[in-house]
């Protein structure tokens, strides 16, 4: 254990708790003081942050990272210069948007209002001279085609006003002609009016950045959803509603969280809350409200309560002051001298640098233990284990993986094809190049069913392949691809039961290692009674209206069960996983330092293969992948591949992205000046498209298990979205020209 990983993991812990503790400690006062209750254009991602305002308003923020691809063809340059987004404005829910402003991140630049201009009218040096870095806003009711000024100060909707027609406006920015670009980033701010209606005790609102009529593909959309002020978890009620894979959660403070993955031309995302309609004031459209001074009355109630008890028990309340800041004290030491002995017990403390071998365990307790001593990539890890699973079942000879979908392989006998005759036919036809990105197929060998055993699969290994297996035989056929295994999946109320069993063998498996033993749960059990103790700490001290307590008690005590909190680790290795970790750490070092190794020979390209499969499960794919290629630049030559990999693992990881980039002819041909960022989102990846993929198919099984205990998110927020109401405020719809 060295003094950097110590000095790096106080850092980190010492900033969560610093800002944990200022978090709480800034709720509580202000609750105090305000008593009262792989298309020409995608966004690789775009996050918003919307602040929902008093008079139920939403100012909405993004901040866009767009790719624009390049368009020549036999016809010349068709370069890009307008970026737009679209908006549907009815007296029902969004009546007008206001407060816009458009920034270049990439070049610092903030745009200036200017007029309509459609570019096809212009050539570059005049576009570029008399509408470049401008933004304008437009009704095109009658037509992309055909804009009419629009006025934000007098040609809004009035909210309610059924009898107003709708209008679909656009806001756009003209950008400086650029043929590609491979991110380009941008904040657009803007206001959306009469999004929210208020009536009896709530207000509510649908708010819809992304509709159906969008086909603008966008690799990963963000949110955080801000209420007003004195709106928290308690009073607040929201669903997310998109048919991607998403993730919701509440913040401390209870603002909505999501993240959607991978939403493509047609998908939408809406978001549905309702809150305490006694946070808000002056929204336009309301429903027979009937709103009373009851929250204010009863708070007010319940403190002078509580100040009452203070006056009649001053000695018991010393006593208690006293007594909470020895128990904390107490409770924060033993938490943090807990905490750093179970951090260390946890780390690795052999000499191992590198390490050449396949480690002694299958990928699934590989990535289990790097997990354990490097703590990275947690939210993955259950589809790294699988996705390493599927890859190392490929690697034995259980199954093969091809690109694209099952379609496309029709007529084929996929048990004895071959991956150089299969490239070459899918570069001579552009319908199956098409297709290779868009999922991955698996073919289950005839050796699983006639001798299984003679693959010497471990537990993990054999409970991916029933998996596999069983979706084969539901689906009718032993060459099926992912979005199949999925779409079959999704109506098959028990098929948690196999990921459940997988999951299961994974932790029996790890179990076995005997590589880990519980060390930490002195350290947490005391952090967290800290914590508590200095939660209730604070809410008594705010309560009483004491805020020297809270600064000199309660807020130093949250800070050290926080940082002690954060600082521990629940489990350590025994003697057998220090040796165990040594090899996974080894290893992963090697993979990531390859090229740097003189002594490289061909038992290292044999290797790799199965290093592919580690790889996948560290979630260093990409990382070693352009290590192998850096050390063995011949991997980039199809020609190469066809001829001396075919038959490796390896294959199509490199052969695949040439698909889409023709090889030209040697010639042409020069490693040097390959843009590594040409290889993303999965530069060819076969491990990480499987990841991507085991993803939304744990998703749809969880979606579709009848599991007693499931009750739905009950409007907490919690659990993803799902599918089913879409319409909302605005139908965004995003694009370019």
């Amino acid at each position: 254990m060295t003094a950097k990983q110590h000095a790096s993991r106080a850092v980190r812990s010492f900033g969560i708790a610093i800002v944990v503790t200022v978090g709480i400690v800034a709720a509580l006062l202000l609750f105090m003081v305000l008593d009262d209750g792989g298309a020409d254009l995608s966004y690789k991602t775009l996050d918003y942050d919307v602040q929902v305002q008093s008079n139920g308003d939403l100012k909405v923020t993004q901040h866009i990272d767009m790719k624009l691809a390049d368009r020549s063809d036999d016809d010349g340059d068709h370069p890009w210069k307008q970026l737009y987004q679209q908006y549907m404005l009815k007296g029902s829910d969004l009546t007008n948007i206001t407060d816009i402003s458009v920034r270049n991140v990439t070049t610092g630049e903030t745009y200036q209002q200017g007029d309509i201009a459609i570019p096809s009218s212009y050539s570059t040096d005049e576009w570029n001279r008399e509408h470049a870095k401008q933004w304008y806003i437009a009704d095109v009711s009658q037509g992309d085609s055909n804009p009419q000024p629009f006025d934000p100060a007098k040609d809004g909707l009035v909210s309610g006003n059924t009898d107003d027609r709708s209008k679909k406006i656009e806001i756009g920015w003209n950008i400086p002609s650029i043929t590609s670009a491979s991110s380009l980033k941008f904040d657009v701010t803007m206001t959306m009016q009469g999004v929210t209606t208020a009536y009896q005790d709530m207000a509510t609102f649908q708010w819809e950045p992304l509709g159906v009529s969008n086909q603008i593909p966008i690799g990963k959309v963000t949110g955080t959803v801000t209420f007003p002020k004195g709106i928290d978890a308690d009073n607040s009620w929201a669903w997310l509603h998109t048919e991607c894979t998403s993730e919701t959660e509440r913040d401390k403070n209870g603002s909505l969280k999501f993240t959607v993955y991978d939403v493509r031309a047609g998908d939408y995302v809406d978001v549905v809350a309702m809150f305490d309609v006694g946070a808000t004031g002056g929204v336009e459209r309301t429903r027979d409200t009937t709103i009373k001074n009851g929250i204010m009355k009863s708070e007010a109630k319940q403190e002078q309560q509580w100040r009452d008890q203070q006056r009649k028990q001053a000695r018991i309340r010393l006593i208690t002051w006293i007594a909470i800041a020895v128990v904390g004290l107490v409770l924060c030491v033993i938490a943090i001298i807990f905490a750093l002995r179970s951090f260390n017990r946890s780390q690795y403390h052999g000499g191992v640098e590198y390490w050449r071998d396949e480690p002694e365990m299958s990928p699934a307790s590989a990535a289990e233990l790097l997990h354990m001593v490097d703590n990275k990539h947690s939210s993955t890890l259950t589809s790294r284990k699988m996705s390493a699973s599927v890859l190392s079942l490929a690697s034995r000879g259980a199954i093969a993986i091809y690109p694209g979908v099952a379609a496309m392989y029709r007529g084929i006998d996929m048990s004895q094809a071959n991956n150089a005759d299969i490239a070459r036919m899918i570069a001579n036809d552009p319908a199956r190049i098409r297709d290779v990105g868009k999922t991955s197929t698996v073919v289950i060998l005839p050796v699983v069913f006639n001798n299984v055993q003679s693959l010497q699969l471990r537990p993990s290994e054999q409970a991916a392949l029933d998996l596999l297996v069983t979706a084969s035989e539901r689906i009718g056929s032993p060459v099926f691809d992912l979005d199949q295994m999925n779409e079959n999946f999704s109506g098959w109320k028990n098929g948690y039961k196999l990921q459940e069993k997988f999951t299961n063998t994974c932790d029996n498996e790890f179990a076995m290692l005997g590589a880990t033993s519980i060390y930490g749960g002195g350290a947490f059990a005391a952090s967290i009674c800290a914590v508590m103790l200095a939660f209730l700490s604070m809410l008594y001290f705010g309560a009483i209206g004491n805020l020297a307590l809270l600064a000199v008690i309660s807020a130093p005590m949250m800070f050290a069960s926080v940082f002690a909190l954060s600082y521990l680790k629940l489990k350590g290795l025994t003697d057998n996983g220090q040796y165990l970790a040594g090899q996974v750490l080894g290893l992963k070092h090697y993979m990531e330092d390859f090229s740097e190794f003189k002594d490289r020979g061909v038992t290292d390209m044999t290797l790799w293969g199965r290093y592919m499969v580690y790889a996948t499960a560290f979630g260093i794919s990409e990382k070693a992948m352009k290590q192998l290629l850096k050390a063995y630049p011949q991997l980039a030559d199809p020609h190469w591949l066809d001829n001396n990999a075919s038959d490796s693992l390896l294959y199509w990881s490199y052969r695949s992205w040439y698909f889409d980039h023709r090889y030209t002819g040697p010639a042409s041909f020069d490693t040097n000046s390959m843009d590594f960022s040409q290889f993303s989102a999965n530069f060819g990846d076969i491990g990480a498209q499987l990841e991507s993929g085991f993803a939304d198919i744990q998703s749809t099984i969880s979606a579709a298990s009848t599991s007693g205990s499931f009750s739905g998110s009950g409007g907490s927020f919690s659990g993803g979205g799902f599918g089913g109401s879409s319409g909302g405020s605005g139908g965004g719809s995003f694009g370019g020209r």
